[in-house]
Order: structure tokens, then sequence, then C-alpha cells
């Protein structure tokens, strides 16, 4: 049986269904098969009729200011069906493949972010992603919990997709640059997971947790000024714009984000022997492929 993609249609489900073969897509519309994740007894039913191999899981309840006003949302997606997943993948030998986050984290140690280091989330949406890491730990399935940062693409709704739109309508920006992290493409984190299913799919014995993002570290401003300058000459945008710099607290948001969420990725390094993208470099990937369906 092949693998089965859960949120097939989202951002980074866009983006494996581009670049894997042998996936059976599974969303709310528009997918080999529908399911409403939320309904338990729908999410049992695919998987005793499917029997996948492994099982992608991209589904996510990703908004992070709204998660505030939504927790028991977001702690069912979050949480609740990765704890399913995991339970029914340590009952028939599956893999699971699933996405975490760099919210997971507070403070700044003076250098990227290990596996091993100590969890603090400060949002419900950080919290949730925890609690969904915990759930799969404790079940003891095979399992490859992929922690990512900033992840954007060419899609509708991400940082860059955003400015971009508001670049080309030749507004002036002004973008936060006192927090600082890896920007991750999400064709980056796409060919991550092809890699590790083509090489330590059956090496995978017990949940193991690693980091997947864009090496090097930089500012959402950075990311922002970068950004606007290789669109504008790529011909994505028709000029560049001003990009004012300013601190968290000229721009509030309702959840509390990290101010360092650089993360280490030589752990996948060294299991895949792949290196990871400079983020620069994958920036200028993503914009050279703009124009395509999933990029």
């Amino acid at each position: 049986m092949s693998c089965l993609l859960l949120g097939a249609n989202g951002q980074l489900g866009r983006h494996l269904r581009a670049r894997m073969t042998d996936l059976v897509t599974c969303a709310r519309q528009d997918a080999d098969v529908c399911c409403d994740l939320a309904d338990p007894g729908a999410l049992d039913d695919v998987l005793d009729s499917l029997q996948p191999r492994a099982i992608i899981n991209a589904a996510a309840w990703t908004a992070v200011d709204d998660a505030e006003d939504h927790r028991d949302a977001a702690y069912g997606l979050n949480c609740d069906v990765p704890a399913r997943l995991s339970s029914w993948c340590r009952d028939h030998d599956t893999l699971l493949v699933h996405y975490s986050t760099d919210y997971v984290f507070s403070g700044n140690p003076g250098r990227p972010w290990r596996e091993d280091d100590p969890v603090a989330p400060e949002s419900v949406y950080g919290a949730s992603k925890l609690a969904g890491e915990q759930a799969i730990t404790a079940s003891g399935c095979r399992a490859l919990v992929l922690r990512t940062a900033w992840v954007y693409s060419a899609l509708p709704g991400n940082f860059l997709s955003a400015i971009l739109k508001r670049a080309g309508q030749g507004g002036a920006l002004r973008v936060v640059s006192d927090q600082v992290g890896s920007p991750t493409w999400a064709g980056t984190l796409a060919t991550a997971t092809e890699v590790l299913l083509d090489r330590v799919e059956q090496k995978v014995e017990r949940p193991t947790l690693l980091h997947v993002a864009g090496k090097g570290a930089m500012s959402w401003h950075e990311l922002a000024s970068k950004a606007v300058q290789m669109a504008a000459e790529r011909g994505i945008i028709e000029s560049t714009v001003a990009v004012e710099p300013i601190t968290s607290d000229q721009w509030p948001q309702k959840a509390k984000r990290p101010p360092w969420s650089v993360l280490d990725g030589s752990r996948y390094e060294r299991m895949t022997g792949e290196p990871l993208p400079d983020a620069t470099a994958a920036l200028a990937e993503c914009l050279e492929k703009w124009k395509d369906a999933a990029c």
C-alpha cells in the first residue's frame, strides 16, 4: 500500500504532492479520500480501509493568533489527531511522519536550538504542537517528528506571499526586526520528507525527533528585504519598495512569538547524509519557480 497524505491541499501538502509519487491524498475535499479529521470515526475508517504503509500528517491548525481564541480546535488538530494516528500506527507497525514547530521553544540559548533542548511554549499554538509531539512519543510508534520554522511558499496564506503581494501593489512595508529564525521554503521540507522516506523508513524503530529548516538565521525584516529585492530582480514585482524595521511591540499580536527560532538541522544531515539548503539559496529557488503551480 502507498503512503497516505493528510492535509493534502495545504501549503506543505501541495508541495509533497508535487514531489512524491505513490501517494493517496486525504483532505476535506478535492482529494483521493475526503475526510474530516475532527471526526475520529471517519479517520479510523480511512485508516482501516487503506492500511497505508506510511502516513504523512501535513494537517494542522496553523493560525497562530486564532488559536488563542480557539484552544479546543487547535488542540483537536495539533494533539488529538496525531495521538490517534500514532496509536493506529503502533498497532499496525506503520511509520508516521508528523510536523511540529519552533514555537515549542522560548528564550535564546546563544546558538541554534537542538532537538534535546528544553521546551517552553508561550502560545496556545506552540503548546498544542508540543502536546502532539508528546502524544506521539508516548505511543512508542515508529515515527519521524520534524520540527520546522517560518514555512513559506508562493501559495497564499504565508508571510512571503503576503509581503510580495503588498510590495507588488507598491505599498511600503513595516516588518519586525527583533525576531530571528530559520526561514524554510515548503519545497525544502517536502524534499527532506522524501529523502527520509527513501533512506531511513525501514530503520525507524521509535519516535525520532528531527529539526528540518533552512540553514542560517535572519529576522523577519531581513527575510522581507531579501524577498523584495530578489523578487524585483526576477520581475515578480515591478520594483522594490521600502521595508522599514520595527520592534515586536510596534506590531502587537495576540499570540507571543519566540524571539529566537533558529533550528539546528545537523541531526537530520547526519541521518540522511544530505545537507539542508542555505535559507537564502532556498528563497532564491522558490522565487525562480514562483509561477509554478506549487512552489
